[in-house]
């Protein structure tokens, strides 16, 4: 019982965090966009750093499925 209980747990704990990742991705697109439009080239590739961040951690959460 307590594996199928800590198993539960880590499968919620994980879809939780996918969800803010993704909703943080949307967020950074957002930024850069807006960045791209106002010829801020310092915040769009800030913004492109802050991609390449959560992109490189939805694939590591993604290996631990």
């Amino acid at each position: 019982m307590a594996l199928a209980q800590t198993q539960y747990f880590y499968t919620v704990e994980l879809n939780a965090l996918e969800e803010q990742l993704s909703h943080s991705m949307d967020r950074v697109v957002r930024l850069h966009e807006k960045a791209m439009k106002r010829q801020d080239l310092t915040a769009a590739a800030q913004a492109n750093q802050l991609q390449r961040g959560i992109n490189l951690v939805q694939h590591r959460i993604a290996r631990l499925n």
